[in-house]
């Protein structure tokens, strides 16, 4: 399922799948001149850096190894399964180690959970960009980020691979004079906001004054 995810949204990126195999597949984007790799990679069982990137050299495709920009610029991508979230405590350093390792590719580790899985279950790379947009799912998720949700899940997708492009949702913005003319008739303020526009740039004193005359009256009535 994330496997599946990540390769279309790869392909949404302009990547192209040139081989695979049980575990891994690869990918390639040109553009002009630049040139650009993706290593795809089920990482069944956590190994330590060198090891990991001994495997994916020694199965890479020739048109890959022989290339000098695969290993400066590629991303490996390793999505790996955990039963449960709260298993990430355990296996936190080996995490960070691949991630933080310099050698050969810029490193991702996506762990997910059957939880995760279950949440975004039904969803394609199109529908996951589209939920991720949404800024009122974003809001309840600012409010509980450790709630297992589909936008949760999603969330860690576009964290985990900072590589992936937000499709942002263009809105018509409302003039700044008339949010503020609308909060201020919400709060009651009509007749003070009037008094502000009409001193605010001439005399300090002089609204200073008006306010007050202007509660005092408030007080009396």
């Amino acid at each position: 399922m994330i496997i599946d995810l990540i390769h279309q949204a790869l392909v949404a990126h302009g990547f192209s799948k040139v081989q695979d195999n049980d575990t891994t597949g690869f990918y390639v984007r040109e553009n002009g001149t630049a040139i650009r790799f993706a290593v795809l990679h089920r990482l069944d069982e956590l190994m330590n850096p060198g090891d990991l990137n001994a495997v994916i050299n020694q199965s890479a495709p020739e048109a890959f190894a022989t290339d000098p920009a695969f290993r400066k610029n590629c991303d490996l991508i390793c999505i790996h399964h955990l039963n449960k979230l709260v298993e990430f405590k355990n296996h936190e350093e080996q995490i960070f180690e691949i991630e933080e390792d310099p050698h050969f590719y810029k490193k991702y580790v996506l762990y997910y959970s059957d939880t995760e899985i279950e949440a975004i279950k039904g969803l394609d790379f199109a529908k996951l960009n589209e939920l991720i947009s949404d800024k009122a799912q974003f809001n309840i998720y600012k409010n509980e980020p450790t709630a297992a949700t589909k936008y949760s899940a999603a969330a860690k997708i576009f964290i985990k691979l900072p590589f992936l492009a937000l499709d942002i949702n263009k809105v018509e913005l409302v003039p700044l004079r008339l949010q503020i003319e609308e909060a201020v008739a919400e709060a009651d303020l009509i007749k003070t906001y009037g008094t502000v526009q009409k001193h605010g740039q001439i005399n300090v004193e002089d609204l200073i004054k008006e306010l007050i005359n202007d509660e005092l009256a408030n007080l009396q009535n």
